[in-house]
């Protein structure tokens, strides 16, 4: 473990509640994932249970939107010190949507059976971590709510102008 390692996860604001000795821990748990641009991370509808930060470059995740998968809606991009793939570790359920390198990218991924080990060695920890990961979700929920509430806004506009 080096100083420059530590200092890349206490960059990471998932990370920023931990003590010094849970990060060397916490670095034990994951692997990195080099990807190139137009890499497929993982699939939607993959049945994995791992999450992954961005350390560098961009991911974009997408949902399909033809039974075909040639066409895609785009949901995020995320960037460096974001994670994705929560759902599946929480959930344990088949990948909602697609995620794919928009160019070269580092990632690091967790599994979610070393999660879940990392919690019970350092329980302080790893509360700190679950913390963090329910709030960006959280935060991530009301501004889906948020555009929701903007897109029926504009339906509403529009039924208003057909019905006059």
């Amino acid at each position: 473990m080096n100083k420059k390692q530590i200092a890349m996860l206490q960059d990471i604001p998932l990370f920023q509640g931990f003590s010094v000795v849970g990060l060397k821990k916490f670095l034990k748990t994951f692997k990195h994932l080099p990807c190139k641009k137009g890499d497929i991370v993982f699939e939607e509808g993959a049945q994995e249970d791992s999450f992954f930060i961005v350390a560098q470059g961009f991911v974009v995740i997408e949902k399909k939107k033809d039974k075909a998968g040639k066409k895609f809606k785009r949901l995020a991009v995320l960037k460096k010190n974001d994670f994705f793939g929560e759902m599946a570790v929480i959930e344990r359920q088949p990948r909602f949507a697609q995620a794919r390198a928009m160019e070269d990218s580092d990632l690091f991924e967790l599994e979610r059976a070393n999660l879940m080990a990392f919690i019970k060695a350092c329980p302080e920890d790893g509360m700190s971590l679950l913390i963090e990961i329910i709030r960006i979700v959280l935060k991530r929920l009301k501004s889906t709510s948020d555009e929701l509430i903007a897109v029926q806004g504009f339906i509403d506009v529009l039924t208003k102008s057909k019905r006059n």
